[in-house]
């Protein structure tokens, strides 16, 4: 922020109401308005609905409450889920907090109340609002309440947008989704009900663990997938597919996609703004980042994106600012995972290309289908012998080899089948070669580093030259094979091209 005197200018209030600032920016700009009348003013004319905007200025005028050591800090009872305490840059909560009933406030370990939840701490904090701990004191267990940020209270845009979540989310059913337990948009800040699951997010695993097993990362693969097929039937894409917003249930494992704050239905022209983008950028899909129209396969690009953070411990896209990352997920691939993870098998490079291709054409067309080949690689990797690799993973392809190997080995194979075509070409024409004594040996050039194509050595039929051209094709196809698994381990297959010369 600028001197204190001077305010913020109408670009940056306009970034802030769309919800475009990142996450400790859009803090600065509140932490500013709250004090600054003249901001407050234009924020209030650009917000446009003089009710709703009233209301929140209400709350964002109310002097902080003084920190209090008494109000609870640490872990839930499963010691995973961190509280943070209502103090600090939490105080604008407070005033959002109805008293407790005088029979309750003095055993209670809550610290006040939304309607009829008594509220016991922060989960944590996202780009539309804040996800607070609370109880459901009919049924006894507990629950997150997701809560719309007061400088977006005001907005009819943010307002429609924060409902859509649960609308999105309510309406799919799915063992691998966040269920919505109910949903309160007629409140001064409105909020949803959901349970409150313990164990943190992928995120949190990923910056505590590092990289994760293969096994692993195949395993939560796949419930992702099928929670997103889920979605995919039910016309939504979540199109903010990243590690924070899948939870990880403890001591169980399973996984369950949340915040469907930027979910679509997929033919839902409405509620959007021309040239926003929305998302993570480190995780989007090309067509996402270029401000394309999307539809499920974008879901598949991030949940490559998030596969290749669980086997990395980083986003695949990294740049200084969030312009960069863009122009990254438009114009590069990323590094193959295998220079991160040396253990990673090539095949996984090859998955990862087929939910990353940046071009629709050549990606996964389905969550189901990406569901099938997580499943089967899995089952792969828990018991190899009993389970095969799916063939579509396996390098074995010219395509595929053109890719693992590059331009000069394809080269190199197209030469030796042009020579083999010329010389039986010649061979025939010239009648050369006695039916009985067809046993010549056509040497590769140096160029192709040994490597021979033998012809066949009784072709009697006269469409020998046919036959002793698929024999050649078919060992040249053998030669590559064995060089690709000698370059196993320097593959570059992950991607339909090589990208070089990054920066770190």
């Amino acid at each position: 922020m600028i001197a204190q005197q001077h305010h913020f200018e109408h670009d940056k209030l306009r970034l802030l109401l769309e919800d475009r600032l990142p996450h400790g920016e859009a803090r600065e700009v509140e932490s500013h308005i709250s004090s600054c009348e003249a901001c407050r003013a234009e924020l209030a004319l650009m917000a446009g609905d003089p009710q709703w905007w009233n209301e929140t200025l209400e709350v964002l005028s109310q002097s902080t409450v003084p920190d209090s050591e008494g109000q609870p800090h640490g872990q839930d009872a499963g010691g995973s889920l961190l509280l943070r305490s209502l103090d600090g840059s939490f105080d604008w909560i407070r005033p959002l907090l109805e008293p407790l009933p005088d029979s309750d406030a003095s055993t209670s370990t809550s610290v006040g109340r939304i309607d009829q939840y008594p509220v016991q701490g922060v989960i944590g904090q996202g780009g539309m609002g804040v996800v607070l701990k609370g109880q459901d004191p009919e049924l006894n267990r507990p629950i997150a309440i997701k809560i719309l940020s007061p400088h977006l209270a005001g907005v009819g845009a943010a307002r429609a947008r924060f409902m859509r979540e649960a609308q999105a989310a309510a309406a799919i059913v799915h063992p691998s989704i966040v269920p919505i337990y109910s949903v309160v948009p007629s409140a001064r800040l409105p909020y949803i009900v959901m349970p409150c699951i313990a164990g943190g997010n992928l995120q949190q695993r990923i910056d505590r663990e590092g990289p994760l097993e293969l096994t692993e990362v195949l395993r939560i693969g796949l419930q992702i997938s099928e929670g997103l097929a889920a979605a995919h039937r039910g016309g939504v894409i979540h199109r903010d597919i990243k590690p924070a917003n899948v939870l990880v249930e403890e001591g169980n494992g399973r996984v369950l996609i949340s915040d469907f704050g930027l979910a679509r239905a997929l033919d839902d022209a409405t509620l959007t703004v021309s040239g926003m983008i929305a998302g993570t950028p480190q995780y989007m899909s090309p067509e996402q980042a270029r401000g394309d129209s999307i539809d499920a396969r974008s879901d598949l690009f991030s949940l490559g994106s998030l596969l290749y953070a669980l086997a990395t411990g980083r986003a695949p896209f990294r740049a200084e600012t969030p312009l960069g990352v863009l122009r990254k997920i438009t114009d590069t691939d990323p590094k193959p995972v295998q220079e991160i993870n040396e253990s990673s098998p090539a095949w996984f490079g090859v998955l990862l290309g087929r939910l990353m291709h940046r071009s629709l054409g050549q990606r996964l067309r389905s969550a189901e289908e990406a569901a099938d080949l997580l499943r089967e690689a899995h089952a792969h990797v828990r018991n190899p012998s009993a389970s095969p690799l799916p063939s579509s993973l396996a390098v074995r392809s010219w395509k595929r080899m053109a890719l693992c190997l590059g331009i000069p080995v394809l080269g190199i194979a197209v030469g030796i089948a042009a020579y083999a075509f010329s010389v039986t070409a010649s061979n025939r024409d010239r009648g050369q070669l006695a039916p009985a004594h067809r046993q010549a040996v056509v040497a590769a050039d140096t160029s192709a580093k040994g490597v021979a194509v033998i012809q066949p050595t009784n072709a009697t039929s006269p469409d020998w030259a046919a036959s002793e051209v698929e024999s050649e094709l078919s060992s040249i196809q053998s030669q590559l094979d064995e060089l690709s698994l000698e370059l196993n381990g320097r593959h570059r297959a992950t991607f339909q091209s090589s990208y070089s010369g990054e920066k770190k």
